[in-house]
Formats: structure tokens, C-alpha cells, sequence
């Protein structure tokens, strides 16, 4: 029997296009974190600096505050497999407000963890991108890169930095859930909703010329999740018996109710000739779904 939890699920992921609680309350908690990250110069983000200090890796998470619960939650999210850090990305300018080692500016890791052997010879790790293309990029090591594996490293950062041009504009963050780099809750929500809510292959067919309930009605009744008395018994409801009210001739399930019942029947005739199409005796759900479509 499907499950009436898939309804929050986009339409094309066989859902009714409706957002999860779950996805809301945390986009709007990331709308926080974003505003932090972005540094847009609100008296939020004022505070929180002052409070936290000016990078949030370094944030503790274990006091008891709104911030630290918010932290706590951007993590459990991350365990779950959605990582938000990964999708906020420095779009560099002048390069002198992003770190060279630790903000992702350049690829989709920051460089510290990609060339962990080069950061470590590195003695100014907060290093902007704006001192370190000023000079040669070994001219804050405590040695040169030796041959082998951090020469090769070495020639690999710099290839990737060729074809970097420093501009006059500010740094700026951007947010790849959206198209434009800005940070909404919808399309984050939309995003969190994709990934956890149950999806099928078959997308909700949702017709604009019917009243929304009729398009619910056939959504709850692809799904079998309307109140027949075999659903009713399967949900632990106790009846009196599962034989169809109205024709005494077979269970009560979906499939009977819509298209078997006798009652059904007639209306199904009655409606193909106000339409003027040919009657077929469908037997199923699926048989009249597969017909319409």
C-alpha cells in the first residue's frame, strides 16, 4: 500500500509539490548560517562574530544558544547527507577578503584539504588569495617543495592558478543550490526535500482544469491511500466486514470501489458517453491510469 508520507515530495518525484516541515524549519535555520557566512554586515552577523569569532569552522558547538543549536543542526545534517558548506562557494574578486587555503574559491574543495602537503609547509595559513598571488606562492613556506610528490603538487597549484585574474569587485559568497548564487529558503528547501522524501519514477500527473481535490483524490488513489475497508483493516481499523456496502459482491479495496462495484460501473458508462468515448471495462487502477495517459 503506498504511503502517505510520499505526498510532500515534488510533483516530479511523484509527490503533490508540497514542502516537509523538516525541509522548512532547517532552510530557514541555513537562511542564518548563510547570513553569517555571507557576512552581510547585518547586526546578526555583528554579533555572532563578536561572540564566535570570524570563522565559523573554529565556532564552538556545545554551549547552550541559539547559535550553537543551529551549528549542531547544519552538522546532524551533514551526517544525514547533506553537507550546506559544500554548497557555499567564494566567488573571488580582489581577493582580499578570502582565505587561500581554507574558503572554497577555486574547485570544490578548499585547497588545505586538497594539497594538505603544501598547506603544511605553508606559515601564513590565513593567507588571502590577494598576498598569496602578490608573490611566488612558495615565498611563505618554511622550505621550498621538495622533488617528488610535493613538486608535483606544487606544479599542479600553480597550472590551476594560471588562469586566475584578480578584478577590482569585492569577494563575494555564493550559494550553488540556486541559479543565481543567492541564497533562498525555497530553493533550499526544495533541495533538502530531493534528497530525504520518498520518490517514485512516475511523475503526478496534475491537471489545472480540475478542482485541486480531484487531483488529490487521483494522487491518494495511485497511492492506495484512500479509506477503503481493506486499508482501513491494514491501518489496525476494526469492521465489521470488508464485502463492498453498496454491491455485496466483492472486497472493498480500490480498485473495487472505482471500477468493479456495479455502482462504479454505470457511472464509468455514463460518464464515457457524456464524453462521447468508447466505454472499456477496466479492472484496475492502474489499467484506466495507463489508458488516460
Amino acid at each position: 500500500m503506498g504511503s502517505v508520507g510520499q505526498g510532500p515530495a515534488s510533483k516530479e518525484n511523484g509527490g503533490l509539490g508540497v514542502s516537509s516541515f523538516f525541509a522548512l524549519n532547517r532552510a530557514l535555520l541555513l537562511k542564518w548560517v548563510w547570513r553569517f557566512v555571507s557576512q552581510d554586515g547585518s547586526l546578526w552577523y555583528k554579533v555572532i562574530h563578536a561572540l564566535y569569532g570570524p570563522s565559523v569552522n573554529s565556532h564552538r558547538t556545545h554551549f547552550s544558544s541559539n547559535w550553537c543549536s543551529i551549528l549542531r543542526e547544519v552538522r546532524k545534517l551533514k551526517d544525514k547527507g547533506f553537507d550546506f558548506w559544500s554548497h557555499c562557494k567564494k566567488r573571488v574578486g580582489n581577493g582580499i577578503s578570502t582565505s587561500f587555503w581554507s574558503d572554497c574559491w577555486l574547485g570544490d574543495i578548499p585547497f588545505k584539504a586538497k594539497y594538505p602537503r603544501l598547506f603544511a609547509l605553508e606559515l601564513e595559513k590565513d593567507a588571502t588569495v590577494a598576498s598569496k598571488l602578490q608573490f611566488p606562492l612558495e615565498n611563505s613556506f618554511r622550505r621550498s617543495a621538495r622533488g617528488g610528490i610535493e613538486q608535483h603538487l606544487m606544479m599542479d597549484l600553480i597550472s590551476t592558478l594560471d588562469s586566475i585574474s584578480l578584478s577590482n569587485s569585492c569577494d563575494c559568497w555564493t550559494c550553488d543550490l540556486t541559479s543565481d548564487g543567492e541564497f533562498r529558503v525555497k530553493e533550499v528547501r526544495n533541495a533538502i526535500d530531493n534528497l530525504f522524501l520518498p520518490s517514485q519514477d512516475i511523475v503526478t500527473r496534475w491537471v489545472k482544469y480540475v478542482p485541486i481535490k480531484v487531483n488529490i483524490f487521483i494522487w491518494r488513489a495511485r497511492q492506495d491511500c484512500l479509506p477503503t475497508k481493506t486499508n482501513l483493516v491494514h491501518r489496525g481499523v476494526n469492521v465489521e466486514s470488508c464485502i463492498c456496502s453498496t454491491c455485496s459482491s466483492g472486497e472493498e479495496d480500490i480498485n473495487h470501489s472505482l471500477f468493479c462495484c456495479n455502482l462504479a460501473q454505470q457511472i464509468l458508462v455514463r460518464i464515457c458517453r457524456w464524453w462521447d468515448i468508447q466505454a472499456i471495462g477496466w479492472s484496475s487502477f492502474q489499467e484506466w491510469y495507463t489508458w488516460f495517459e
